[in-house]
This record gives structure tokens, sequence and C-alpha cells, in this order.
């Protein structure tokens, strides 16, 4: 993976997110429930990491 291009924080009604752009034009979304874990994640990511973490798709849903 190549370096971080560019990073994003931004709130909507499900909370926060931050949004991580590669320099091979990669886009990845991470979701976190307050401002300040928005904000310390973006920054750790701003500093570009050789590795970025995976993205969760959602949760699982238990069946009943």
């Amino acid at each position: 993976m190549g370096g971080v291009e560019r990073v994003d924080v931004s709130e909507d009604r499900k909370g926060w997110g931050v949004e991580v752009v590669t320099s091979e034009g990669e886009v990845r979304r991470y979701r976190y429930r307050s401002e300040a874990q928005a904000r310390y994640f973006a920054a750790v990511f701003a500093l570009g990491p050789r590795v970025l973490p995976p993205v969760r798709r959602g949760k699982a849903r238990k069946a009943a």
C-alpha cells in the first residue's frame, strides 16, 4: 500500500466518519461514535501508516 493522500472527518446522522484516500486512489471509510475518536484516528491515518485496518461491513445480525 502506498501513502495516504487525504483524510476527511465528517458528521452525519449516524455519528462521525473518517474517509481515507490512498495515493493509489483507494477510498476507505471508518465510523466512530464520537468526534474525539474520529479526530484521533484521522490524525493517526494522516501520519501515513504502512497498513490501514480493515473496514468492517456492518454488524452481523443474530437470529432470534
